[in-house]
């Protein structure tokens, strides 16, 4: 291929797959270069065509190289297999990945107040063929839930040369098996609670709750909350009982805290006047209103599903901190709020601001994988599970390479070139990606073992 771009290096393949093998050696050998070749097969456009088809996908890849038959069939089912049967663990390749990016010295965690910025999100990898499967998640082109793999993610964001991104630090993925948003949503909070350092703070968009964050001991968290919120400005209390006739008095209730005013019918609700008001000014010099509800608690109403009477205790009494920012340039505020009494304001904006890179892995990762949409046509419950978060490990891989090296120019029509995967894809697709010579196949006899409808075949009662 014709070098277009003079200061783009035409070896940027061979940087890609010596990465690539880097990975995937915490697997065994066997499994290692097949899982080498299904994500070679990625970054080579062939899923893309396929549609995420995985054999097809795989069988084109090896064509190019390998010109025998039996040879590339065999291969091509090596791999295929190994998403499945391979003993791997993803998270030791997420580990791996972060070990790669820091060793090189070019990613910087983003920073704010002293803490440093994990992002946690939600994505689904939509299923619609797949009858046994019952986990379902909202897709917003179908505008209703429908089947889907949803998986949790939680990353650590930072800079690469100027250019925000998100590395996949874990995740969790819903039971296959059960429609139980809520079950996911707790193992999620239980996953960021135990991998969150004293020095790094969650920040999590509209549809988790701060009530589930901080039932699962998340004390450094910063949670977007709903127009419409409410809390109390006290700690609920048993009001006394005014008559002898009638039922004791059981719920806590105390004087409601409203942060933003809502209309009700035709009258309209006012809001509560803040504790503390603020004016920041940003990078560009804009003037930036705050408004900051110091002390606030949990009302009865947000408790009803915490069964732990101990629990629901402790959390009647755990103040928050609510903070209501007014950009001028947004319609409405973005409100917020944490259990970390200590955050300031201008540190608050800047966190949930850090939050989006997360947004660019399932983007990244559901192209590569099938073009956009997510679809992977593999119907085994284990390669449901493994392939989609194999494609955002890969993905934040191609996404971290593409703004390492010099942008690559897709055309005379490409004005303003930038380093972004898209561009390096394209490049990619042109030149393909090498068989690797660093790993081989696994030397097992298997001569002796059945093939075909034979091997599949369910043993007799």
């Amino acid at each position: 291929m014709k070098n277009i771009y003079p200061t783009t290096p035409t070896q940027a393949n061979y940087r890609i797959l010596n990465l690539i093998e880097q990975i995937v050696t915490v697997a065994p050998k066997g499994t290692a270069l097949g899982l080498s070749d299904v994500i070679s097969a990625m970054f080579s456009g062939y899923f893309i065509e396929s549609g995420g088809a995985v054999t097809p996908a795989i069988e084109a890849f090896l064509r190019r190289e390998i010109k025998d038959e039996q040879e590339r069939e065999a291969r091509t089912r090596r791999a295929a297999k190994a998403i499945t049967y391979g003993s791997y663990n993803l998270v030791e390749m997420m580990n791996k990945l972060r070990d790669i990016v820091q060793a090189e010295g070019k990613w910087k965690p983003i920073v704010a107040q002293g803490y440093r910025v994990t992002s946690v999100d939600f994505t689904p990898f939509r299923r619609l063929a797949v009858k046994k499967l019952k986990a379902k998640a909202y897709v917003s082109d179908a505008n209703r839930a429908v089947s889907a793999v949803p998986i949790g993610m939680i990353a650590s964001v930072g800079t690469v040369n100027g250019q925000r991104m998100a590395l996949l630090k874990n995740t969790t993925i819903a039971d296959l098996s059960l429609n139980d948003e809520k079950a996911h949503k707790k193992e999620l909070y239980q996953q960021v609670s135990k991998g969150l350092a004293r020095d790094e703070i969650a920040v999590l968009d509209a549809g988790f709750s701060l009530v589930g964050a901080v039932e699962a001991n998340i004390s450094h968290c910063l949670i977007r909350l709903a127009k419409n919120c409410t809390f109390g400005k006290t700690p609920g209390k048993i009001p006394e009982r005014e008559s002898n006739k009638g039922r004791k008095p059981t719920q806590y209730k105390a004087e409601i805290v409203r942060p933003l005013a809502r209309k009700h019918g035709g009258q309209t609700i006012a809001a509560t006047k803040a504790d503390e008001t603020y004016t920041i000014t940003d990078e560009i010099g804009r003037k930036i209103d705050v408004h900051i509800w110091q002390k606030v608690y949990f009302l009865e109403r947000h408790l009803k599903e915490i069964t732990d009477p101990h629990q629901k205790k402790r959390l009647r009494h755990k103040p928050v901190r609510v903070i209501a920012i007014y950009d001028p340039d947004y319609d409405d505020p973005l409100l917020v709020g944490t259990p970390l009494l200590s955050l300031q304001p201008e540190a608050a904006r800047q966190i949930y601001i850090a939050r989006w890179p997360v947004e660019g892995l399932p983007q990244t990762g559901k192209y590569i994988l099938s073009g956009g949409t997510g679809t992977h046509y593999v119907h085994q419950p284990t390669a449901m599970e493994r392939l989609p978060v194999l494609s955002l490990i890969f993905g934040s891989l191609l996404k971290y390479v593409a703004a390492t090296l010099p942008p690559f120019r897709t055309g005379f029509w490409d004005r303003v070139v930038k380093p972004t995967y898209g561009r390096l894809l394209r490049h990619l697709k042109k030149v393909g990606i090498p068989l690797s010579n660093q790993l081989f196949k696994k030397e097992s006899v298997t001569a002796h073992l059945p093939v075909g409808y034979d091997a599949i075949r369910l043993a007799r009662a």
